[in-house]
């Protein structure tokens, strides 16, 4: 698992998109729903189901440590500040870092609003920024459209539209 440029880069994104995330969530889901730890596709090459929040987060943080920035910056959502940010930024923000893991640590659970749905996936992230071990647990706050008249195939699947860590 441990990639040091790769890594680096990871956490420096994961630093950069938890700035002002939850602010821009923190509005609308009102009723909540258990939705089971998924089992889509997990290769590389699938894209984000519109089912599995969890298998998500698991792609994200898998292709942060492969150093797949690319994929990992295309996940998030077109409003959200990271891709607001650029795909430059996201990448040198990872710099910073000489050692990463993130993964999911449980079930999702997903609210509704308006026609947009909200999966909140409980994460845990760690390594090495700067010489300085850190631990954090929070949540990445996906979205996607639900399933109503005049949504696309691509607006179905889920985004990252925050993370939220708090240091341990």
């Amino acid at each position: 698992m441990y990639h040091p440029a790769r890594q680096t880069m990871l956490l420096a994104c994961l630093s950069l998109l938890l700035c002002g995330s939850l602010a821009a969530c923190a509005t609308g889901p009102t009723t909540p729903e258990r939705q089971p730890e998924g089992t889509a596709a997990s290769d590389g090459h699938a894209d984000n189901t519109a089912h599995d929040p969890v298998s998500v987060a698991r792609r994200y943080f898998r292709w942060l440590e492969t150093g797949d920035f690319d994929r990992a910056y295309e996940m998030w959502a077109p409003t959200s500040s990271t891709r607001e940010g650029g795909r430059d930024l996201f990448e040198k923000s990872m710099l910073a870092y000489q050692s990463f893991d993130g993964e999911a640590t449980g079930d999702a659970r997903t609210e509704g609003a308006a026609g947009t749905l909200y999966a909140e996936v409980p994460i845990q992230v760690s390594g090495k920024r700067r010489g300085e071990s850190f631990s954090h647990s929070g949540t990445m706050t996906l979205k996607r459209c639900n399933d109503v008249p005049g949504c696309s195939e691509q607006a179905r699947h889920w985004r990252i539209h925050a993370i939220d860590l708090d240091p341990e």
